[in-house]
């Protein structure tokens, strides 16, 4: 089973673009599978490397998004 701790071992917070994808659609398959969340993760991306992603600020705007809805 994918999860975080299997790609971020160190949680320092940071996977790539394609990780988070896999990640996001193995857990949530109905919701997800043909979805493109590239442009959602866009916001995230490092500034020094588009491919690398803040995972915990994503996550953290996750969780502010479902607590306002």
């Amino acid at each position: 089973m994918l999860s975080i701790r299997s790609i971020d071992p160190i949680f320092n917070g940071i996977v790539t673009r394609n990780e988070l994808d896999d990640i996001l659609k193995h857990h949530h398959p109905k919701e997800l599978d043909n979805k493109d969340l590239m442009p959602l993760m866009k916001r995230f991306a490092s500034v020094q490397n588009k491919i690398l992603i803040d995972y915990k600020g994503f996550m953290q705007w996750i969780k502010n998004y479902m607590i306002k809805s």
